[in-house]
């Protein structure tokens, strides 16, 4: 059993819940690569790239097990695929992609190096980067299958977003959290970035990290 699970912990921030509801997260480091893939989760591009990175993510996290001598390290689960998808105002229309793995704060990037060194990834991982990034205040809502074009999940969040008089920060982008995987009829949990001071949020339904 693994000290840490955020499948337990941040279950909040990774709902399986399909009433909307808010995060807020602030910078952490991620694993991250972008591409392009014309056939969303379903395409080669996007399968080879989001396996790499999880085998990456996975080896970091096996820690000294690996080698990898990690400061102040506890076993963990490694952190679900996500992806931010953007190129037009319609979801068919976003063919480009950069995927993120959260990694936990005792993971630096000399220990990313590492793993994919261990795994003998070479020019493969070249582009491979290790970022601190922040996702910033989001509205999300579940669906347990892949989304569409005419999607509810994103009918829902379309809705919810008028009645609260809520800002998109960006029509032009969505982010999909792999949260049981990204394989074929994955389940996606859907978020929108949206400006934190405008509009109605429910605190009480927001995750903070």
């Amino acid at each position: 059993m693994v000290q840490f699970d955020w499948r337990n912990v941040e279950a909040e921030e990774y709902s399986h819940d399909e009433n909307v509801s808010f995060v807020n997260l602030t910078t952490r480091s991620y694993l991250t690569i972008t591409g392009t893939a014309p056939q969303k989760t379903d395409d080669p591009e996007f399968l080879k790239l989001a396996d790499m990175l999880m085998n990456i993510s996975e080896k970091i996290s096996e820690g000294p097990r690996a080698g990898i001598e990690i400061e102040g390290y506890r076993s963990y689960r490694p952190y679900p695929l996500q992806a931010v998808w953007t190129g037009g105002t319609e979801f068919d229309q976003r063919k480009e992609f950069k995927l993120w793995i959260k990694q936990p704060l005792f993971v630096h990037k000399q220990f990313a190096k590492q793993a994919i060194d261990i795994l003998q990834l070479g020019d493969l991982a070249q582009n491979v980067q290790f970022e601190n990034l922040a996702e910033g205040v989001e509205i999300q809502s579940f669906s347990s299958q892949p989304l569409q074009n005419d999607d509810q999940t994103f009918q829902k969040i379309d809705a919810e977003i008028k009645e609260r008089g809520l800002e998109r920060l960006d029509l032009n982008r969505h982010r999909e959290v792999y949260v049981d995987g990204y394989k074929k009829d994955h389940a996606t949990l859907l978020r929108i970035a949206i400006e934190p001071n405008t509009g109605r949020i429910d605190r009480d339904k927001m995750a903070f990290n």
